[in-house]
């Protein structure tokens, strides 16, 4: 079977599934007081959001647990572009790594703004939605921080999918808006 999909209607759905995505933890941080469903009829305990800092209940998500963030960033065209990614927290800014020349590395060079949408491991109701920009992009300490972060994520002393060839860059970004629920 062969698959036909036009690229005006790629460039058309795919943003909008994507944006689709991101409102329900965006919006949380409009609608204060709201609670979502849950399957079965519960519901979750209301939301937190903050300026800038992870609120005390949600601290356990990007200190000791293993979970993974979803980074959004914004390709030239405008549309979002989303990659699942490890990240460490150093109790002001949070820390991502790639190699020098990827997507993700072009998009916050070219625009600092990104989002990250982190699922507790233990309890995919409980959540956070972080906006932020990148504030500082450098290869000094990236290949360390990639290591430091296989440690954290596979218990392993080297991230084994790192090559000799790669440049390791290290992203840090700064909180502006954050929102927790669950």
């Amino acid at each position: 079977m062969r698959t036909v999909a036009s690229q005006p209607i790629r460039r058309a759905v795919l943003p909008a599934a994507l944006l689709g995505l991101f409102a329900a933890g965006c919006a949380c941080l409009g609608h204060h007081g709201v609670q979502a469903a849950r399957p079965g009829g519960g519901r979750t305990p209301q939301h937190i959001a903050t300026r800038g800092t992870i609120p005390p209940e949600f601290l356990d998500l990007v200190t000791t647990k293993k979970a993974f963030a979803n980074l959004a960033t914004v390709m030239p065209n405008g549309s979002p572009q989303v990659t699942p990614v490890w990240f460490d927290f150093d109790g002001k800014y949070l820390r991502v790594n790639s190699a020098r020349g990827r997507v993700k590395d072009k998009n916050m060079r070219h625009d600092p703004r990104v989002a990250l949408s982190i699922l507790d491991p233990d309890n995919p109701y409980r959540h956070l939605e972080i906006r932020g920009r990148v504030i500082k992009i450098t290869e000094d300490g990236a290949v360390e921080h990639t290591d430091l972060l296989a440690r954290k994520y596979l218990g392993a002393e080297r991230n084994p999918s790192r090559r000799p060839d790669q440049v390791r860059v290290m992203y840090i970004i700064e909180l502006r808006r954050v929102a927790g629920q669950g």
